[in-house]
């Protein structure tokens, strides 16, 4: 889940109080078999919802005719406006007796939490007032009291895995698990004709950059500039191809840093896609290089060849999930040292990147990128 540090504070110190006391109130029911309305609460960052769709996909083929609402943040319901398994989208972004009042209004039969470890989701599934609360039970976040059914999650193994595990434990086995965009004609139309506008040719092979990664105010997991801007030179004088620097509104800054420096062009789409506008990019691209973010499983899930940079992050539990990958990971004895995306080991550097980035090599990266460049 993305928040600040004050948030987590909040959530932890206050959010644990709060789910021990209201579980004194809470009542195991008959478990509801044939449910007619669901809710699934995702307040977290892109990946985390990319990586639960093969979950909701199971549950909705079990459950043909439930009604599935969605409470999620802004660039998550807009990854999934087209997602043909959520017929409603609930903004996180009202406000909060507002959105009490709607979770109480609407009965959910079911609730289902998709989050790892923040109190607050578990909290808003108590207050919708369902008789049926399923959610991770993951150990020392103690969040598991207010739910009516545990998940136990497990730590180092991947998220797809663990997200599973709740479809199975509602009765709902897949044999499908992967990922899924649902990205339109128009999107594709907007990056073909703003990619035309910028001069760059469909005909030449297009690899994106996607230099930030982790949430806002957090850059621990980004790669130093400096890396990107190696990687960028090296990829032209050796492939001969276009390089695409990619980012969110907030974070073009970065970007075009990067672009300022390489001793070729690089075309900066930071700032000007949303998220389905950004699958439709990489869907034309060759290749993809990113930190461990959301657009690094977007991309998995495009099915277009990604590069994932690990140092902080467990690449077992959050590497891009796709065959079509390559692996980069940072060499400190203290890395990984997250699993569920807040506990790092260690204080970032002046540049605000974690040390065991600066670990891993460009001629690494270049390598990793040759597999998928080199007919």
């Amino acid at each position: 889940m993305q928040s600040s540090r004050f948030q987590q504070y909040l959530d932890r110190y206050l959010g644990i109080p709060l789910c021990a006391i209201l579980s004194l109130f809470c009542r195991r029911v008959r478990f509801q078999q044939v449910p007619k309305k669901i809710l699934f609460i995702q307040l977290s960052a892109l990946g985390d919802t990319i990586l639960a769709v093969p979950t909701i996909r199971a549950i909705r083929h079990a459950f043909p005719d439930a009604e599935f609402t969605m409470l999620a943040s802004a660039t998550n319901l807009s990854y999934l406006t087209d997602c043909p398994y959520i017929d409603k989208r609930m903004p996180f972004q009202m406000r909060m007796y507002q959105l009490f009042a709607t979770l109480r209004r609407e009965r959910f039969d079911w609730v289902i939490d998709l989050e790892h470890w923040p109190r607050l989701s578990a909290l808003l599934a108590y207050v919708s007032g369902a008789p049926v609360r399923i959610g991770f039970r993951t150990k020392g976040q103690y969040r598991h009291f207010l739910f009516t059914e545990t998940v136990e999650h497990i730590q180092g193994r991947h998220e797809v895995r663990n997200f599973l595990d709740i479809a199975i434990q509602l009765a709902c086995p897949s044999q499908e698990f992967a990922l899924e965009t649902w990205f339109s004609e128009t999107a594709r139309t907007w990056v073909r004709k703003t990619l035309v506008e910028e001069q760059v040719s469909l005909d030449v092979p297009l690899v994106v950059l996607h230099p930030e990664a982790g949430r806002r105010g957090e850059p621990r997991r980004r790669w130093p500039q400096e890396h990107y801007i190696a990687l960028a030179d090296g990829l032209v004088e050796r492939h001969g191809v276009q390089i695409v620097l990619t980012g969110a509104p907030d974070e073009v800054q970065v970007s075009e840093a990067i672009a300022a420096r390489t001793r070729h062009r690089a075309i900066v789409f930071a700032g000007k896609t949303d998220v389905n506008q950004l699958a439709a990019l990489f869907a034309d691209a060759a290749l993809v290089v990113s930190g461990n973010c959301g657009p690094m499983h977007l991309a998995a899930a495009i099915g277009t060849p990604v590069i994932g940079l690990h140092g902080p992050t467990n690449v077992a539990q959050w590497g891009p999930w796709t065959h079509s990958v390559g692996i980069v990971c940072g060499e400190m004895p203290c890395s990984p040292c997250l699993n569920l995306g807040f506990e790092y080991g260690c204080q970032a550097l002046p540049d605000g990147t974690s040390p065991c980035m600066h670990t891993i090599e460009v001629s690494a990266v270049l390598q990793e990128c040759e597999r998928f460049l080199v007919e």
